[in-house]
């Protein structure tokens, strides 16, 4: 697949211009060469401004310089850069969910609701079935870990990505970014941004096209590589300050994200070579798009804050449910009977959400610091899905089903000095009403064994409680130490397919998942501002988090909830020092369990949590060289070089295998001339095989996803 259109003027004029050297140029050459302090990191981790230091509880954050050395501008480079992260993604943009310290869904997402790691972008949660998308113009991503629900809201019970976009600034700006590769890859962007009216209106665009091969082949007749994507986004800005900067702010936000992809799932594990045999090939085309109004004004006192939103997206795919390198040895036949296209899934799926949040909260300058709101969200999802199969009843038929949420919220937290303004105390609470109900129907295909038509209405209430209370301690000026208790939740539902429908059998709602999370930890600035450094540890005790698991003998999945617990360590930092180098990086060590047996799933007490690494690590070296004099342009080498760590991981609850450790390392080598750079890049420099995540097919089958291998290439950016 090849890019249809690119930005050509702008990108043009953006990457072609070399300005002069001077004030608006690269820094000086003292300023590059020595440490410079690192300014205090400010975060909206609890919904106001305010130093991460005084945060009581973990996070993880990445400024807009780090954003642009390290290239985070996605799902999948986010975790690439932050240690005790799990993610699960077949690269489609649509199964992709995170883990944080253990929790989060146990296979794959049952529902459109179940996610334990929401993604908010500006304030807006973004659907689950597509949080995989292109993150534009960052200013700056927070992980929030731990609970989040006081503030965040519904299903942040294992933490929360906080992402805050750049907003247009003052003076026009134009941007470009071109990098070509290896399978290949080739990358576009571009961005204007700047005043339309002085003082009162800016307005920002931002477009984005990308193209990659497959890497998996398909040894099926007239077939070609798996795992091949095309990528169209794009982001609009408008920000009206009616008043000027001092009064009310209206800012008005777009998005659309639109895949198209190849993606093979599973490939049999213990191949020479990964390869499957499909035949028709899989094809997805996933759209997400988004509108939100924030509205905030200054009251005099308290500041009110107002997001209305609507964000959805469309699923198209079309799937061969059985890969003959898989079937065949699960079947003992040969591969090739498999050949035909007789077993296959067609999904049609949509969701259309609508979230208003009202909030207020005291103004900056208060010694009391509070917050208060009120939510509500709406979510319509519709799944219109035909199966066909040449061995199970469950995987006929022809299925409509439409999932109603409706969501009621109110909240508040409350920070205060305690005796001496050292201590601070924080107290918060939330109360969340989930009304869901499901309205499917289901036609045979005249398979033995399946009913000619079945109907189902059902629903589904859920209360949930969340919050967390917390004593934070400026141990000296430089040093904080904090407790935190925190109460998560995540609501139960009902599973995004009805395959027990096929036989005349009701899908049964699955309960709500709740957790207490306890935590300790200390945050450091080093001496001179050369850096921080944070130690944390953490204890989940989570019941009935919820997975959705294969019956072997009927080929269904069913959702199971079951007990679970996780505990560890962390400690994540950063440093600068003289000659223009810099470091940051984190460690996480969990430990992850099943509390309980499950017959169906194989689960057995003491079991590791799936896709949960008991060590994890990222460290990246970034280097500035000094400022040389090209002619009237100053120009500076520049490289960045980020290794991860992932170690086995347990691929199912019933601990049928264990995924390989795997290190990644990608860089970044260039030089800066004035406002524009020209870089190589390597992805995977290592070519390492990861297997993000694997499934039992059966005794002596297993599959497993995998993470893309080496990309190579060149590329440049320029600023205007």
């Amino acid at each position: 697949m090849k890019i249809l259109a690119m930005p050509v003027g702008l990108l043009t004029a953006a990457l072609l211009s070399l300005p002069a050297a001077g004030e608006t140029a690269a820094s000086s050459t003292r300023e590059q060469q020595t440490a410079q302090p690192i300014e205090a990191i400010v975060v909206t981790a609890r919904l106001r401004e305010e130093d991460a230091q005084d945060v009581p509880f973990a996070l993880t954050v990445v400024d807009s310089v780090a954003l642009e050395q390290r290239r985070i501008d996605d799902a999948i480079s986010v975790f690439r850069h932050v240690p005790g992260l799990s993610l699960t993604s077949f690269d489609d943009g649509r199964f992709a969910y995170f883990q944080l310290r253990g929790i989060g869904p146990l296979s794959q997402a049952i529902s459109p609701d179940d996610g334990s790691v929401v993604t908010y972008i500006d304030g807006v949660p973004q659907p689950v079935y597509a949080s995989e998308i292109a993150y534009l113009e960052l200013e700056r991503f927070e992980v929030l870990r731990g609970p989040q629900g006081t503030l965040f809201g519904r299903n942040s019970q294992g933490g929360a990505l906080n992402l805050t976009t750049r907003a247009p600034g003052h003076e026009l700006e134009t941007s470009g970014r071109l990098e070509g590769g290896q399978s290949g890859y080739l990358l576009a962007q571009g961005a204007i941004s700047g005043p339309v009216l002085e003082d009162r209106l800016k307005a920002g665009i931002t477009f984005r096209a990308s193209n990659v091969d497959g890497f998996v082949p398909n040894i099926a007749p007239g077939g070609g590589e798996l795992g091949d994507r095309e990528s169209y986004a794009g982001r609009g800005t408008l920000i009206f300050t009616p008043s000027g900067e001092d009064g009310a702010r209206f800012t008005l936000s777009s998005n659309v994200d639109r895949q198209t992809s190849s993606p093979f799932y599973y490939v049999l594990r213990g191949q020479p070579r990964s390869q499957v045999e499909l035949n028709p090939e899989n094809e997805v085309k996933r759209t997400a798009w988004g509108i939100s109004l924030t509205s905030e004004f200054a009251l005099g006192g308290p500041d009110l804050t107002a997001i209305t939103a609507v964000n959805g997206f469309r699923n198209d795919q079309f799937t061969d449910d059985t890969d003959g390198l898989i079937y065949g040895p699960l079947f003992g036949q040969p591969s090739s009977d498999f050949l035909e296209p007789l077993s296959f899934s067609d999904w049609h799926e949509e969701e259309r959400r609508f979230y208003q949040e009202l909030r207020l909260s005291s103004s900056a300058e208060q010694e009391l610091a509070w917050t208060a709101g009120l939510v509500y969200f709406h979510s319509d999802f519709d799944t219109d899905l035909k199966n066909r199969s040449t061995f199970s009843p469950f995987l006929n038929g022809d299925r409509d089903a439409t999932q109603e949420i409706d969501s009621y919220a109110a909240y508040g937290e409350v920070t205060t000095p305690l005796a001496t303004p050292r201590l601070r105390g924080t107290l918060g609470l939330r109360y969340t009403r989930d009304e869901k109900s499901l309205n499917a129907t289901f036609q045979g295909v005249g398979f033995p064994g399946s009913v000619d038509e079945f109907a189902q209405e059902s629903t589904a209430n859920f209360d949930l409680w969340t919050g967390r209370a917390a004593l934070l301690w400026e141990a000296t000026d430089d040093i904080n130490l904090y407790a935190t208790i925190g109460r998560g939740a995540k609501s139960g539902g009902f599973p995004r397919f009805t395959l027990s429908a096929a036989v005349g059998q009701e899908s049964e709602a699955y309960a709500e998942s709740t957790s207490w999370t306890y935590e300790v930890g200390a945050k450091a600035a080093l001496p001179g501002g050369r850096g921080q450094f944070e130690l944390s540890g953490f204890y989940n005790d989570v019941s009935d988090e919820q997975l959705f698991v294969l019956d072997f003998v009927n080929f269904t999945f069913v959702p199971v909830n079951l007990d679970t617990r996780s505990y560890g360590v962390e400690a994540q930092g950063s440093y600068v020092w003289n000659g223009g180098w810099s470091v940051a990086g984190g460690l996480s060590w969990t430990l992850g369990e099943i509390r309980e047996a499950a017959e169906i799933s194989g689960a057995e007490r003491g079991n590791r949590i799936p896709n949960v690494a008991r060590l994890s690590s990222t460290l990246t070296l970034n280097h500035r060289g000094p400022e040389l004099r090209l002619g009237n342009r100053a120009a500076a080498s520049m490289a960045t070089v980020t290794h991860q760590y992932v170690s086995s991981r347990a691929a199912d609850v019933a601990g049928s295998f264990n995924l390989p450790s795997y290190h990644n390392v990608d860089a970044r080598l260039g030089v800066q001339i004035g406002r524009t750079e020209i870089y190589a890049f390597g992805r995977n420099l290592l070519d390492t095989t990861q297997e993000l995540n694997g499934v039992l097919y059966g005794p002596g089958v297993e599959g497993a996803s995998l993470g893309r291998g080496r990309i190579v290439g060149l590329g440049v950016t320029s600023t205007l």
